[in-house]
């Protein structure tokens, strides 16, 4: 080996020790903070990026070819899939590489400032989505580095149209199809914030968001077809007499995606409505989806209600035009009561309760002379028209004690029995005896 070999080997080996002593000097001076955090993850990626550019300038020295070295196949799996050493090296490699960056920006947005305030749902998402996209960029950087092609991201999985679906191909998709997840997921964060804070009806905000998330993702699974090489037109006319089949097997599940696409174009039914249905369920509306919706009953059990119940049969929407809905309690009092007084009693039952409007204010009907009792109903109107029977309750209650102190009787019903004939033999028979 000639002298300046030697010397230029010394002088790689010195950078090498020089870079980790600075790397190891900036982070005793930096050890807080987001800055900590960046000092760490460039000294990192500088050692790691000179120690293999200095291990493959002192392998030329000695006329070594690293990459022929490890590019060995060490076994397969199946017959058609070797795997290698270099396989097996970029594997620990990139997920060893993924690990740090996922630590990294862990710690990156637990500390920084101004990050705090996003969700966590989304920071996580966040992570996951630029590993995916770090792991890609790394493998594609590497192939175009080495000149070197990965067998196992090109062998054919199976085979549509006589395109050949690979495993690259299929790590395409997923990156794709993760990326429109993440946006949704990020859109539908900045649609609750921007409904907050401007006060939007959520229902319509709801709505509106669905219609794109259903929209883009329509537009990804084109994409993705596209993507893979397979022709969409070529695809639907050959699937046309399956759909056909399907459709006369599933009516009635199509029958419900599209009364949920009716649903949210039309706006009739919205989220956080109270709605009634024919049997009788009462419920507030939760999420509407494309095949089912979910409601709330009073019982705060979630019901799963297919959307077709919503179009083909009659529906009461308790909160349609606006939040103030008008509700009413029946009540009777014995004949002779002051019904002025019950007049005044049922309004002030009603307005002092805290739900209760008072514009409009509450209004009793004088409804019917009963067979036993005069009939009452006090109308009073309420945004919270879920929970109106704990509302009417309430209201029964005062009316109660009110009748109770001003001596105004709730009669129960009575009968009196008239015998026309039988009557003078009965009186007889027991005269005899």
């Amino acid at each position: 080996m000639e002298p300046t070999t030697n010397l230029y080997i010394l002088l790689i080996l010195l950078l090498n020790v020089g870079v980790i002593w600075g790397s190891v000097v900036l982070r005793k001076k930096i050890t807080e903070g987001f800055k900590a955090l960046v000092t760490r993850a460039v000294t990192f990626i500088v050692i790691l990026v000179i120690g293999g550019v200095s291990i493959h300038i002192i392998l030329q020295f000695f006329d070594i070819n690293l990459l022929e070295i490890i590019d060995v196949e060490l076994f397969r799996i199946g017959k058609n899939i070797p795997i290698t050493g270099f396989l097996v090296a970029f594997l620990v490699f990139t997920i060893t590489f993924l690990i740090v960056i996922n630590r990294f920006l862990s710690k990156a947005f637990t500390q920084s400032k101004g990050i705090n305030s996003i969700p966590q749902k989304m920071t996580k998402l966040a992570r996951r989505w630029v590993s995916f996209l770090a792991f890609l960029i790394l493998m594609r950087g590497l192939v175009g580095f080495t000149d070197h092609s990965f067998q196992f991201f090109t062998i054919t999985l199976f085979t549509i149209q006589n395109v050949a679906i690979t495993i690259g191909k299929i790590l395409q998709v997923l990156f794709i199809a993760y990326t429109v997840h993440t946006a949704i997921m990020v859109l539908e964060i900045f649609f609750d914030r921007r409904i907050y804070r401007t006060g939007i009806d959520a229902g319509k905000g709801h709505t509106v968001f669905l219609i794109v998330k259903y929209f883009a993702w329509v537009i990804a699974i084109t994409v993705i077809i596209g993507s893979l090489g397979i022709s969409v037109t070529v695809l639907l006319a050959g699937s046309a007499a399956l759909f056909v089949g399907l459709g006369f097997g599933v009516q009635s599940l199509f029958n419900d995606f599209v009364s949920g696409l009716m649903i949210l174009f039309e706006g009739t039914i919205r989220v956080n409505d109270v709605v009634e249905l024919e049997n009788g369920i009462v419920g507030k509306v939760q999420e509407i989806g494309l095949r089912t919706s979910k409601v709330l009953n009073r019982d705060s059990i979630i019901i799963i209600i297919p959307n077709n119940n919503f179009v083909g049969k009659n529906v009461i929407n308790w909160t349609y035009n606006e939040h103030k809905t008008r509700f009413k309690v029946n009540v009777g009092v014995a004949y002779g009561s002051d019904v002025r007084l019950v007049e005044k009693l049922l309004i002030e039952s009603a307005l002092e309760h805290d739900k209760v409007h008072k514009q409009p204010e509450p209004v009793v009907h004088f409804i019917e002379f009963g067979d036993s009792s005069l009939n009452f109903s006090v109308f009073f109107w309420i945004d919270e028209s879920f929970w109106v029977e704990k509302i009417r309750s309430d209201i029964r209650f005062t009316i109660n004690d009110k009748f109770a102190t001003h001596n105004i009787q709730i009669p129960f019903p009575q009968r009196d029995l008239h015998l026309r004939s039988g009557f003078e033999s009965i009186s007889t028979q027991k005269s005899e005896e």
